[in-house]
């Protein structure tokens, strides 16, 4: 026979916590399924050769390059292509400080007119972790691109954007470290099954605890009730 008195306010606090700790579980866990699906696929190419870049209306985000492990700042450049905005990631800036918008060109290629081509992505929702946008000083810690074409007084902007092949200081062209499909970014989906189980882990050692404090005190036991005296 179990024998249960459960303390009223540390089985309310409990129970959040536990609930907290399952979502935070969930979340890696569909971030680890995400990614390995994402890895198998192919990212989709795309050239445009006609276009027309859009200057003053450069956008800037964050992002860890996934081959060097570097900070920077990704440098969106819109260009306008038929009836439609389109960003191309067409930069990399390595400083964790932001840069200053006024000194930014747009990239060289766009300004030459050469044809651009790389992945065309569409941008995953961000993460409840991502830091707020800083609109003001163009500044964004995951793709919008909806928003950072509001911001920069756009119309019509795609609900894609081209990885273009970045240019280095010495003109040679070099791989866009972010052209990967959209789910796999720098973290490879092994980390997030780390955290996942981290997460559920904590869950189990709560309940655990939970249930092994009410036995110290009393509030829980196993086994028959004890016998009246004769």
């Amino acid at each position: 026979m179990i024998r249960f008195r459960p303390l009223l306010l540390m089985t309310a606090l409990t129970l959040v916590a536990f609930a907290v700790l399952i979502a935070f579980g969930r979340w890696q866990w569909e971030k680890y399924e995400l990614k390995t699906a994402a890895a198998q696929e192919p990212v989709a190419e795309m050239t445009i050769a006609s276009y027309q870049p859009l200057p003053n209306a450069i956008q800037f985000v964050y992002g860890v390059r996934a081959d060097t492990h570097e900070q920077g700042w990704r440098v969106f450049a819109p260009v306008a292509f038929g009836d439609t905005t389109v960003f191309v990631d067409a930069d990399f800036i390595p400083a964790i400080d932001p840069p200053n918008p006024d000194e930014v060109r747009v990239p060289a290629a766009l300004r030459l007119g050469a044809p651009i081509q790389g992945a065309s992505i569409r941008p995953e929702e961000s993460g409840p972790f991502t830091l707020p946008a800083r609109p003001l000083q163009r500044l964004w810690f995951a793709v919008d691109l909806q928003a950072m074409g509001r911001n920069a007084g756009l119309a019509e902007v795609a609900d894609y954007y081209i990885a273009s092949t970045y240019v280095g200081a010495d003109g040679r062209a070099m791989p866009n470290p972010f052209a990967v499909a959209p789910g796999a970014d720098a973290l490879p989906p092994e980390r997030h099954l780390g955290y996942a189980l981290t997460w559920y882990g904590l869950a189990a050692i709560l309940i655990a605890v939970y249930f092994a404090y009410h036995m110290s005190v009393g509030r829980l036991s196993f086994g028959s009730p004890p016998r009246p005296r004769d």
